[in-house]
């Protein structure tokens, strides 16, 4: 599994334009002037994203060049990059699941199959974006709070991870609050205070700089309507699932700034054209059948990791190691949900399924504690038939 993720990634690195992902253009502007300038960008682009990708990416693009690649092809280097944090995050949701979950192999399976393919982290892993990186540290994060109950000097790992995590993206805050309600909840009070006292000394000089160069928030400063939370938004943003465009035309402009057609189209397929288009305004006539076909096969991993994520926050509430990994969803929902209401756009490009993708560990934990808790023919049958959609999903995978 490990090296069929290497190679697509490797694939899709190689093919993929560097200018082609999610605001590319910005984060490789980004990454040029603070690798060998050392200059932050001053309210543009991407100013209020911390600079832990951008400085390693970066530094492999100048490095890049030094090599003779061009100025445009040695950003391939701040893409490969990501294809090592996507094998480590592979590594790493099999060892939390046994860790959690000893002897249940076939959880372990699942739960890296999951990271692996599921098309939102293939996509990410390709662009030149720092999202791979903030994954890989929540899930290290993970991995160490679940380790710091069984010794505690892990704690101030935990902490270092949980600070890096800060630097790269502040979705990684999701995987802060989870850690600290489980250690909190273990009655692991020291651990707790060394893990998130260390976080917030690692990320501190971030935030101070973002609060004293702009005065707003330090977390994520970008400018917003002038209007209470609550109506922001409206109440068709929720609830309206979209149907049939969903699955009949799982893309742009349709069901436009509804939060959970696009959410789900942009998780499975793609919804703003960043990689089945390959360009232009709408897909071309050749690619809209493969999204279609996408959107039906992520029908049922869908309904599996949600089912199995309640059993398994179920069988969490008495086990606190357990319990980081079950409140990772829930946190990074209300967080994305808060993030997608607060900052409102005409074109809805704040719905993506990329913002939430430091919870993609937990989603496959939970898919295969729910696959492992099916008895009789129940189990081999739900087995093949979410094999089957993984199978649909391939072409789709390699760009």
């Amino acid at each position: 599994m490990c090296l069929a993720a290497v190679a697509l990634g490797a694939w899709n690195v190689l093919r993929y334009p560097p200018g082609q992902g999610y605001d590319a253009v910005d984060h490789m502007a980004y990454a040029d002037g603070l690798v060998p300038g050392g200059h932050l960008p001053h309210g543009t682009g991407e100013y209020y994203t911390p600079p832990g990708y951008y400085a390693l990416a970066g530094s492999l693009d100048w490095l890049a060049r030094q090599l003779g690649a061009s100025a445009y092809g040695a950003h391939r280097a701040g893409m490969a990059v990501n294809v090592l944090f996507l094998l480590g995050t592979v590594v790493l949701a099999w060892l939390i699941a046994r860790e959690l979950l000893p002897g249940r192999d076939a959880v372990a399976l699942a739960a890296a199959a999951f990271v692996a393919f599921v098309p939102v982290t293939v996509k990410a892993e390709a662009m030149f974006h720092p999202e791979t990186m903030s994954l890989f540290l929540c899930a290290l994060a993970l991995w160490l709070c679940v380790r710091t109950f069984a010794d505690r000097r892990y704690a101030v790992a935990l902490g270092l991870a949980l600070g890096a995590a800060q630097l790269v993206r502040a979705f990684s805050l999701w995987t802060l609050a989870a850690a600290a309600l489980a250690l909190a909840a273990g009655r692991r009070f020291r651990e707790l205070a060394v893990a998130v006292g260390l976080a917030a000394a690692v990320a501190a000089p971030w935030y101070v700089h973002q609060r004293l160069e702009y005065g707003g928030s330090p977390v994520f400063d970008r400018p917003t309507v002038s209007k209470p939370l609550w109506e922001r938004r409206p109440a068709r943003f929720y609830v309206d699932p979209g149907l049939p465009d969903v699955v009949a035309r799982p893309y742009a402009p349709n069901f436009r700034n509804l939060a959970l057609p696009t959410t789900y189209a942009e998780l499975w397929g793609d919804y703003f054209g960043i990689w089945a288009w390959k360009g232009g305004p709408s897909p071309p006539a050749g690619a809209r059948p493969w999204l279609v076909v996408q959107s039906v096969a992520g029908i049922l991993p869908t309904l599996a990791a949600l089912a199995g994520w309640v059993a398994f926050l179920l069988a969490s509430l008495r086990s606190p190691p357990r319990l980081a990994v079950a409140l990772l969803p829930p946190l990074g929902l209300l967080g994305y949900l808060y993030f997608t209401v607060s900052y409102p756009t005409p074109d809805g490009d704040v719905l993506k399924a990329t913002y939430m993708l430091t919870t993609t560990v937990a989603w496959g934990l939970a898919l295969g504690y729910g696959l492992d808790r099916l008895r009789g023919r129940a189990r081999p049958v739900a087995a093949a038939a979410l094999a089957g959609c993984a199978v649909a999903q391939l072409p789709f995978l390699l760009y």
